[in-house]
């Protein structure tokens, strides 16, 4: 039988907690559900009572789950800290968004990972060797000119548009070229320029574009589409694997509120975007073009609207996913409002047809933002660069403690000579020997879905690994080197 989380969770909801006389479910006891294969991890909140313990609710779950899963291997833990709240209830009413059908299909797996496809590394990670990065986030500007209500990039400091740190730094154009080069040479499969800035920024992006396609890097783009331009576009749709417009409204009052820039920017942006689109089925690249919408408080009434703007501009996909957060929750990111109505994505997915995918993300919000292994592994695959030059395990450390985390600066070094230091092995054993994925890091990160992959099969053999995927891994998704 094929578990799913929404089938756990209409299990659970079948146990009824004695002090409230509701089930645990719609109590919000049960915060978070995790499965991988057949591991399930619950992710449990309460309080002990006279009429019930925590003892008891574990054993009530586990007897309800082993008895119709018999063949899981379940681990039940609780919450550090106490509260009634849950989005376990709301997800409920999106299990019907599971049931993809083909017009609505995800060619990029972009709810997964592809380590699949690179169990060459993987096994060489499994002997202990000192492995290079198989991809990493680059930024090549720490700057913006839009001020997003929704910034990460202002959490990791970044200068610019809409924060009081005005002056732009661009990375020298011989340090980006350098550490293109060097991370060719040493094995990493891509780059995604996407930094903590706005990339287009940089008074060379272009002739960058251009070394890195010289040398054949896979490279992608994640940017606000201000600066693209039609005359630039045969380098963009040949130099890039993918051109992902970052925009999280579809009406020009949403724009305005989201972007905190006026109308005229929009009209910019669609019209840039456009021109691409049109362009690439004209020469038929094959650079994929998308659209992602960032879901806050403030713009869950956008999403219908701007899945309609994303068809009519011709890009391939359109994919909404919640705001990302810190563990102490300073951008207030939605919760069960972003998964509380089922028609508004029904909606959206509407517009999905053979040539255009619409792709709600909601499925890590069943987690609860629990995290079901116990350390990091992913930043010795996947790593964060940011604009600076200074390298690091991820984007989460470009300003928390980073000067714990700080690998190198590539500016000063190349990236050949930081990978073969003691520095960076020394920073990535502490990441996996102190850091508490639980409470040091932000929910659903960059590297969750290579870490789960790696804690819960990476003491497998790669036959034994191929043997259980085989189904996913003849299933190639595209553009396999974006890990």
């Amino acid at each position: 039988m094929n578990i799913s989380e929404t089938k756990v969770a209409e299990q659970l909801k079948l146990i009824t907690d004695a002090t409230s006389n509701v089930d645990i479910i719609s109590s919000g006891i049960v915060k978070g559900i995790n499965i991988y294969n057949y591991s399930v991890n619950i992710l449990i909140s309460y309080k002990e009572n006279k009429f019930c313990s925590s003892k008891q609710i574990k054993d009530e779950i586990e007897k309800k789950l082993i008895e119709k899963f018999p063949k899981i291997k379940l681990k039940i833990d609780n919450s550090p800290n106490y509260s009634t709240h849950s989005e376990i209830p709301h997800i409920l009413k999106l299990s019907e968004l599971s049931k993809k059908n083909g017009k609505n299909e995800d060619k990029w797996n972009m709810d997964s990972h592809k380590l699949f496809w690179h169990l060459d590394r993987v096994e060489k990670w499994q002997n202990g060797e000192r492995i290079a990065p198989l991809h990493i986030d680059m930024g090549i500007s720490n700057g913006c000119n839009m001020a997003c209500t929704y910034c990460y990039g202002v959490i990791q400091n970044r200068s610019g548009f809409g924060t009081n740190q005005k002056k732009i730094f661009h990375m020298p154009k011989f340090a980006v070229k350098r550490f293109f080069k060097d991370a060719k040479d040493v094995g990493v499969r891509s780059i995604a320029l996407i930094g903590e800035g706005e990339n287009t920024l940089h008074p060379d992006f272009h002739e960058i574009l251009e070394y890195g396609k010289s040398i054949n890097m896979d490279l992608s783009l994640a940017t606000n589409g201000i600066n693209l331009n039609s005359k630039n576009a045969d380098l963009l749709l040949t130099s890039l694997k993918w051109l992902r417009i970052n925009i999280s409204a579809g009406t020009y009052e949403g724009f305005e509120k989201i972007h905190r820039l006026d109308r005229k920017q929009m009209d910019r942006v669609l019209k840039n975007i456009t021109d691409l689109a049109i362009i690439k089925k004209e020469k038929k690249y094959d650079c994929t073009l998308g659209f992602q919408m960032v879901v806050t408080k403030e713009n869950f009434n956008e999403i219908v609207p701007l899945a309609k703007i994303g068809k009519e501009c011709g890009v391939d996909y359109f994919v909404v996913k919640p705001c990302s957060d810190t563990y102490d929750h300073r951008l207030d990111a939605p919760t069960g409002e972003y998964i509380e109505t089922l028609n508004t994505f029904k909606e959206a997915e509407k517009f999905a047809n053979k040539d255009y995918a619409v792709n709600i993300k909601w499925k890590k919000a069943m987690n609860g933002g629990w995290k079901d292994y116990d350390y990091c592994m992913g930043t010795q695959f996947i790593l964060g660069l940011s604009g600076t030059g200074n390298l690091f395990p991820c984007g989460h450390w470009f300003n928390e403690r980073k000067d714990e985390f700080n690998l190198g600066n590539v500016i000063e070094k190349s990236f050949k000579e930081i990978l073969n230091s003691e520095r960076y092995w020394e920073v990535q054993e502490k990441i996996r020997q102190t850091v508490n994925v639980n409470n040091d890091c932000e929910s659903n990160c960059r590297q969750h879905y290579v870490n789960r992959f790696l804690f819960h099969e990476g003491n497998n053999s790669l036959d034994e690994i191929k043997i259980k995927n085989k189904d996913k891994i003849t299933n190639k998704p595209n553009h396999i080197n974006f890990i």
